[in-house]
Formats: structure tokens, sequence, C-alpha cells
């Protein structure tokens, strides 16, 4: 189990956002950064609903590892 925080994940979005700016990006890179852009924001904007204030952290869970067998 992980824990992300929303300061995370802003700073993540941030990173992002400087890394599309730039121009020697192959469009494949340009499409992997803006496709993680759009997941970390909708995981912002989920952090954000009214209801969740009481919960500042959202969980997601690793399931490779028990896919694995590990």
């Amino acid at each position: 189990m992980v824990l992300i925080k929303l300061k995370a994940l802003k700073e993540t979005r941030a990173f992002y956002k400087v890394e599309l700016k730039k121009e020697d990006l192959t469009e494949r890179e340009r499409e992997k950064y803006s496709r993680a852009l759009k997941i970390i924001e909708g995981l912002i904007k989920r952090k954000k609903k009214p209801g969740r204030e009481k919960n500042k952290h959202l969980v997601v869970y690793e399931h490779r590892n028990r896919i694995a067998g590990r």
C-alpha cells in the first residue's frame, strides 16, 4: 500500500509541465509525459473533492507483486 500526498502530486505535476516545455523531447517522450500529466491531474481533482477533506491520503495498492507470486 502506497500513500500519495497532495503536495507530492502537485510537485510531480510541476515537473512534468516543465519537461513538456523542452523542445528536444521525442514525440514518444512527449506523449508519455502528457499522459502521465493527465493522470496526475485526475488524481489531484479527485483528492480535492469536498468529501475527501478528512482523508488527506490516497491509497494505491500494488497488485503486481501479488500477481507475480512475490
